[in-house]
């Protein structure tokens, strides 16, 4: 399941890569790939819920709740792009870098 969980979370990262290269060129990324960068972010969460809880490490609890923040984050933006505006940037900065700690932190304690 580490290695699941790793991979899927790799996936994720590179979605989020490009839709943030993307905003930063002042281009607006298709919603389908705002939407698949969701859904994987959903499967990590999932993977995540069950690892913290399988391999009872508290710090798994700690990333599983940074990435819930981020993922609140991602809903904040998924609501501007579909209004047809591109999320601020700085919220945009803010989305990656606490999905980053958490993902982060749970890459250094399963590993």
């Amino acid at each position: 399941m580490k290695v699941l969980l790793t991979l899927v979370m790799v996936l994720a990262i590179l979605g989020g890569l490009y839709l943030a290269y993307s905003i930063f060129s002042n281009k607006k990324p298709p919603l389908s790939a705002a939407n698949i960068h969701g859904v994987i972010g959903l499967l990590v969460l999932g993977l995540l819920g069950y690892n913290a809880y399988s391999l009872k490490l508290s710090q798994l609890w700690i990333a599983l709740g940074l990435l819930l923040m981020a993922a609140f984050g991602g809903l904040y933006l998924v609501n501007n792009h579909k209004k047809g505006q591109l999320g601020p940037k700085s919220a945009i900065i803010i989305h990656a870098i606490v999905g980053l700690s958490g993902i982060g932190l749970t890459l250094i304690s399963i590993w």
